[in-house]
């Protein structure tokens, strides 16, 4: 009985994790057609699919990774890095579009070299990130039902080694249930952050949000910065080495 019972509840996770895959048709066969531009070489045509299908509010992981490439493959490397970018947003786990970036990002004039943080921190936080909170979510309830099950295997098994089972999948259960959340806050943490990619050839980072200020450094397109605060049309930037300054925004677009 409890192999049936836990092949149930395999089906019930798996369903969740399905459950709201499918697309709309219409977008579906413009996804279709974006690809076959995109395969013979007609990247320019393939771009304005999809950029049809994000303007009428459909976002995908795959989509924001095919509009990257077409973008790459025309030449607008802070385009493709945007795309990429978003694509990661949607689905961390999405290894070609990781791959991808990596290779526009050595386009890219800056090269920056990030702020060291303790190895099992920054550990922890890639494994936070390589889920999207929702994701996280859908985690916790599967674990959730898998101690359920445990629990009612323990309370109303006869065997002795049915309520070993049932005890050891619960507490298990319920230990990787509490990690899981504690990953998905920090994701969801992550997630609030907002990060922009410089557009424009050449900014000049001011110390001040004025344009008669002191130019502190130079950033030139492509180039990933967090935004830390704003004013007027002024935004305060931070690179991953800890420089910081002001920039307009219309130098950026916001991943």
């Amino acid at each position: 009985m409890w192999r049936s019972l836990l092949v149930i509840s395999f089906l019930i996770c798996s369903a969740l994790f399905t459950y709201g895959s499918n697309t709309e048709p219409h977008y579906y066969e413009l996804f279709e057609t974006g690809n076959a531009l995109y395969k013979s070489g007609q990247y320019d045509s393939a771009k304005t699919v999809y950029s049809e299908i994000i303007q009428n509010g459909y976002k995908s992981s795959e989509l924001c990774y095919n509009y990257g490439n077409a973008f790459f493959k025309t030449g607008n490397i802070p385009a493709a890095i945007l795309y990429y970018e978003r694509a990661l947003v949607l689905n961390p786990s999405n290894q070609d579009a990781r791959h991808n970036l990596d290779i526009a990002n050595s386009f890219v004039t800056d090269k920056i070299d990030p702020i060291e943080t303790f190895f099992i921190s920054a550990w922890w936080s890639s494994l936070a990130l390589s889920f999207h909170p929702d994701s996280w979510a859908w985690i916790i309830i599967c674990l959730i039902a898998l101690a359920s099950l445990g629990i009612g295997f323990y309370l109303i098994g006869r065997e002795s080694t049915l309520k070993q089972i049932g005890f050891f999948t619960a507490a298990i259960s319920i230990a990787f249930a509490l990690t899981a959340y504690s990953l998905a806050q920090l994701a969801s943490e992550k997630q609030k952050e907002t990060y922009a990619i410089v557009f424009t050839p050449s900014v000049n980072v001011k110390s001040e949000p004025d344009i008669k200020s002191t130019v502190h450094f130079v950033i030139h397109e492509g180039l990933k910065v967090k935004i830390l605060d704003s004013e007027d049309d002024w935004l305060r930037i931070i690179l991953a080495d800890g420089n910081s300054g002001w920039i307009t925004s219309q130098a950026i677009e916001r991943i």
